[in-house]
């Protein structure tokens, strides 16, 4: 009997509807480059744009794309009545969290309409990631390791091979970003209603990312000079502890810890009583939040507190991820796609909020107190088979803000590059 081989996800939704409805993507064009492939494919395309930031992006202009002007309350019905109308079978989003989106979920699946979420790709760099019904913790895969190991024989490609390189990087998303922020503040009116799930005006990121730059330049010279101290194994044995933007929904909705601040406290409070002495914690600075925010004080106050981790915190913000990752003990995280990162070089990593990748046998099921003493390592073969089915499933090559391939017509190959 014939295998069953499983198709990437952006395959699944071409071949599951014919009349497509697009939410909100990410800033940038991606979900016009999306809507030009599905219809070259033969897919009725429609758009809902929120905003004139999504204008700028995505015209009006095109074909089937509606401006949604009014107060939030009548979106409910206002969008229960268009899939009724036009007989959408699939409803796109980008993030699955946001509140047009989170009510779009729900209507979705009240009508027989498929819920797609795009999100930044689980393994990274190269990637984005497609999910139905949900991205992160919202993910409905299962949470059991013998799911991944049988779906692994049906998975085409079964040995890593590496994806192609596309540009990436804070440089373009940031761009994207700042141009999509300066329409929105320029043209309030048009959308007197909206909300958004984040600050809604350039200015609120112009000034933390022009102090970004400065920062990086501030910082080059120390993480050159920490990443050489690493390498040479200056450091000793070493927790590594990836911080995650301090207003990312992976923080605000898939934890139960109220900030960044807080896990970081509570963090350093289980390592000064349960590590063992001859052990450091290196804290790593999301470089997303470079300019938004500094932790610097606090991890000061704790160690003036804690004195005999004097010498054995180090904070630090552009040095790069894997040069922890070769030769740190363990990891410990909220729930970022760092500890992918982490299991990926075989590294134990302990979760402290929910994800989509903590399961027995991947990620350490022990309290963090006993973390600290017994870091345990993923299970290679259970690794691999998860990485796989991801990797041919869930994951895309591309990169939102510059180029993604798409997959060629009634193919598993993504072989069909936009830009």
């Amino acid at each position: 009997m014939k295998q069953t081989v499983l198709k990437n996800n952006l395959q699944n939704l071409l071949e599951s509807a014919e009349n497509i409805l697009l939410l909100q993507g990410p800033v940038g064009d991606f979900f016009l480059r999306l809507a030009d492939w599905l219809t070259a494919n033969g897919k009725t395309v429609h758009k809902f744009n929120f905003n004139a930031g999504d204008d700028y992006f995505y015209p009006p202009t095109q074909a089937h794309t509606v401006v949604f002007n009014d107060n939030y309350d009548a979106f409910p019905e206002f969008l229960q009545e268009y899939i009724t109308q036009h007989h959408i079978q699939a409803v796109v989003c980008f993030g699955d969290t946001r509140p047009y989106h989170v009510i779009a979920k729900r209507i979705a699946n009240e009508n027989q309409a498929s819920f797609w979420a795009f999100e930044e790709g689980y393994f990274r760099p190269y990637y984005i990631t497609l999910e139905k019904d949900g991205v992160n913790a919202f993910s409905p895969l299962q949470r059991r390791a013998d799911f991944f190991l049988e779906q692994f024989p049906k998975l085409a490609q079964q040995e890593y091979k590496a994806p192609t390189p596309v540009h990436g990087g804070f440089t373009p998303m940031a761009k994207n970003a700042i141009r999509y922020y300066i329409e929105l503040f320029r043209n309030p009116r048009k959308y007197p209603d909206y909300i958004h799930h984040r600050a809604p005006n350039a200015g609120h990121y112009l000034k933390p990312w022009s102090l970004s730059i400065l920062k990086r330049l501030n910082y080059y010279i120390e993480d050159i000079q920490i990443a050489k101290r690493v390498e040479a194994g200056k450091y000793g044995k070493f927790f590594i502890v990836p911080l995650q933007v301090f207003n990312d929904s992976q923080v605000r909705i898939h934890c139960d810890f109220p900030s960044v601040r807080s896990f970081l406290l509570h963090v350093l409070s289980s390592f000064a009583e349960h590590a063992p002495a001859d052990t450091n914690i290196i804290i790593k600075h999301h470089p997303m939040d470079r300019g938004f925010i500094d932790y610097w004080r606090d991890i000061k106050r704790f160690i003036k507190e804690h004195p005999e981790l004097k010498g054995r915190v180090i904070y630090v913000h552009d040095v790069p991820l894997p040069v922890f990752l070769r030769h740190g003990l363990g990891m410990v995280t909220i729930n970022s796609t760092s500890g992918l990162s982490g299991l990926i070089h075989n590294m134990p990593v302990k979760v402290l909020g929910r994800a989509y990748y903590d399961i027995p046998g991947i990620t350490d099921q022990n309290t963090l107190a006993e973390f600290w003493n017994h870091p345990t390592p993923p299970d290679k073969e259970l690794f691999h088979a998860y990485r796989m089915y991801h990797l041919n499933v869930t994951q895309i090559n591309g990169n939102f803000y510059s180029q993604v391939f798409f997959p060629n017509k009634n193919t598993s190959d993504s072989s069909t590059p936009t830009t």
